[in-house]
């Protein structure tokens, strides 16, 4: 179950020295229909998530499913890019790429994901759920069981 403190860190963000902070919200449409590339540096995985069932080739549809609800009904954008002009620590945690191409509520997606600054990590994190990534020791190939 997703906690109110991990919707506020989705909403938090990075911080940026602009002050457009207008979403774009989903539309009436809800079909949900995302394809998931991972690229951890070493080998590449794919997955489907489709909601309202919840199912898909995904390890945790469910999970997915339940973080972009939230998304939804918090209004923000789980898809959103880090700001051009934000402020990010200069951290790198790793050759992970995600791409997320579809659908969601109706709307176009066409996202990558990355690890290489402090806000892309919190980007990534936020996103787990769907991205289904953990890195490091977990299940080979880093996807969650």
């Amino acid at each position: 179950m997703l906690s109110a403190a991990f919707i506020g860190l989705l909403l938090s963000g990075c911080s940026s020295g602009s002050d457009d902070a207008s979403v774009e919200l989903p539309s009436a449409d809800l079909t949900t229909e995302l394809t998931v590339l991972i690229d951890d540096g070493d080998a590449k995985q794919e997955f489907t998530v489709t909601c309202d069932p919840a199912g898909g080739t995904h390890p945790r549809p469910e999970s997915a499913c339940e973080f972009l609800d939230l998304a939804a009904e918090s209004g923000a954008d789980p898809f959103a890019q880090v700001p051009p002009d934000a402020i990010c620590s200069s951290i790198y945690a790793g050759p992970e790429a995600a791409t997320v191409v579809g659908e969601w509520r109706g709307n176009p997606v066409d996202a990558i994901f990355s690890r290489d600054n402090g806000c892309e990590i919190a980007r990534w994190d936020n996103a787990v759920a769907l991205l289904a990534y953990r890195g490091g020791d977990s299940a080979p190939g880093g996807i969650e069981p």
